[in-house]
């Protein structure tokens, strides 16, 4: 730093420091309340917090379980999950295809209506044509009363 600012000699001594040992941490400078433990001390403080279950007190007469003992567990949840997994495959499946056979719902008004126009032009031409056959009856029958025709 230049200039007439004076830098106190703690500033200076933290700023010197390696990186790392600058500052302090919380907690760094107490000796740890409780010393580390073996192995052995912390397998006795966890059997004495789980004296009444009856998992550790059958490892302590019997002694720890074999391996091929957790293998035959871990195939049995693997089949037992597998089996699981089928079940609800086939009950999608067969929800799926329910809802394929059900009727489509009604569509709703989102949709523009379909133009009928084949209907109402035959019911038109029906209609013209009809009128048509009974005016030329009736203009033949009063012709020949008329005496138009022969």
């Amino acid at each position: 730093m230049s200039g007439p600012h004076q830098v106190s000699s703690e500033v200076r001594q933290r700023l010197s420091a390696p990186r790392g040992h600058r500052f302090s941490r919380p907690g760094s400078n107490r000796p740890p309340a409780v010393p580390p433990e073996t192995h052995s001390e912390r397998r006795e403080r966890l059997l004495r917090q789980m004296e009444g279950n009856p998992r550790v007190a059958h490892m302590l007469r019997h002694g720890p379980t074999p391996h091929w003992f957790h293998v035959a567990r871990q195939r049995q949840e693997r089949k037992e999950r597998e089996a699981r997994a089928l079940e609800a495959a086939v009950a999608e499946a067969e929800a799926y295809l329910a809802a394929q056979a059900a009727p489509a719902p009604p569509r709703g008004r989102h949709r523009a209506p379909r133009r009928w126009w084949a209907w109402p032009a035959a019911a038109l031409g029906s209609a013209l044509l009809f009128g048509l056959t009974v005016t030329e009856a009736l203009a033949e029958g009063l012709a020949q009363n008329a005496g138009f025709l022969p």
